[in-house]
């Protein structure tokens, strides 16, 4: 094997293989960066780790073609440090890898070929959906995802598929993210494995993390969903991952349609605002806000730990209300909405509190749950 390859593009690409590369892989081969060079003058680099896989492929000056397995997290420190204006001529000799760049020249050892585990065959295509589409609301989705692994289901996002729509949920139990993408699915096939294009699936929110990062500035990217298995490819990239078992609850059950309260404000100046306070908060101190017409007070503390207050211009139609947060998820759930203003609407102080921009409730919304509090003393006081 030996190619020439602009090193900027080999650094983009050993970047993505990277994401798959565990950091303490059980067997030593799972370290290992696959490089393959191909007759039509492509590079593939890829990572495995047998639960998700991420490939780049980009255009280069193939001499001869082949492939070769070498430590991953070396040879994408190597070309990330290189000039990213000159280009790196990879060779493979015996059991040695050499890279030259410029003045530099390395030579790195290869790993056992023969172990490397075969790659995961991607279906056929679900569906066609806007790349960048689907990243922002993966994004805002995972947010709400799960982090205990003790409860699998809940550390993923489920995709249900409509005719015309993704609907992309998650949810740790105190809030629930919900967002839709127009999409375009593929005529339905039979066979074992094969692409759904309707019905529910529960993907990681890491990889769906990953398949953002691909997508951020994509126009069209292609979906793969199946029984066990989650693709997504654009130009140059592809990422796939495994699938959880189980489902999410229903989120329309959850999601209050009728209001006694709604109000209106800057949603930067929201944000700002509770974290002014937060730093006078325990780990699981609520935060009170305070919702009237034309402000909103945030206010939180005690005597001993110290007492704040901020207050936002608001507006507010509904009689006025205080209502008790974690700090922190209202935060994660504010910071996902998609507008300079953020609506709240509000059944009760303490019963699920819905956000989302003004109109746009059917692109991204989420609830937070609000936190009961027991008695006076835990009230914060202005």
């Amino acid at each position: 094997m030996k190619l020439t390859i602009a090193n900027n593009e080999l650094a983009e690409a050993a970047q993505w293989a990277q994401r798959a590369i565990p950091g303490n892989p059980p067997t030593p081969v799972l370290a290992g960066m696959l490089i393959e060079a191909d007759d039509d003058g492509q590079l593939t680099l890829t990572g495995y780790d047998y639960y998700r896989s991420a490939r780049a492929t980009e255009d280069c000056d193939v001499a001869e073609p082949g492939r070769t397995l070498v430590p991953g997290k070396v040879l994408t420190d190597l070309v990330r440090a290189f000039p990213k204006t000159k280009t790196t001529t990879l060779a493979l000799d015996g059991t040695d890898l050499s890279l030259s760049c410029g003045t530099t020249h390395i030579t790195l050892p290869t790993l056992p070929l023969e172990d490397y585990p075969a790659l995961p065959a991607i279906p056929a295509v679900s569906g066609s959906i806007d790349g960048t589409a689907l990243a922002e609301a993966g994004t805002r989705v995972a947010a709400a995802a799960c982090t205990d692994e003790t409860l699998p289901v809940l550390t993923g996002v489920e995709f249900t598929l409509t005719d015309d729509q993704l609907v992309l949920s998650a949810t740790d139990r105190y809030a629930f993210h919900v967002a839709h993408v127009p999409w375009k699915p593929s005529p339905k096939t039979k066979g074992k494995d094969k692409p759904l294009t309707d019905g529910k699936i529960v993907v990681p929110a890491d990889v769906v993390r990953d398949a953002a990062r691909i997508l951020a500035d994509t126009d069209r990217a292609s979906l793969t969903l199946t029984a066990s298995q989650f693709a997504v490819s654009a130009p140059g990239r592809v990422a796939t991952g495994g699938i959880i078992d189980g489902s999410l609850p229903d989120y329309a059950a959850l999601f209050p349609t009728e209001f006694e309260a709604v109000t209106t404000t800057s949603t930067e100046d929201l944000a700002t605002a509770i974290r002014h306070i937060t730093p006078l908060l325990g780990k699981a101190d609520p935060m009170l806000l305070d919702f009237a017409d034309g402000q909103i007070t945030v206010r939180a503390g005690t005597d001993d730990s110290g007492r704040g207050r901020d207050q936002v211009d608001a507006t507010l139609d509904g009689d006025p209300l205080s209502v008790a947060f974690n700090p922190h998820l209202l935060l994660k759930t504010l910071q996902q909405v998609d507008g300079p203003v953020v609506q709240m609407n509000f059944t009760a102080p303490t019963k699920p509190v819905l956000l989302h921009a003004p109109d746009q409730a059917d692109t991204f919304r989420g609830i937070v749950m609000p936190v009961r509090l027991h008695n006076s003393t835990t009230q914060p006081t202005p």
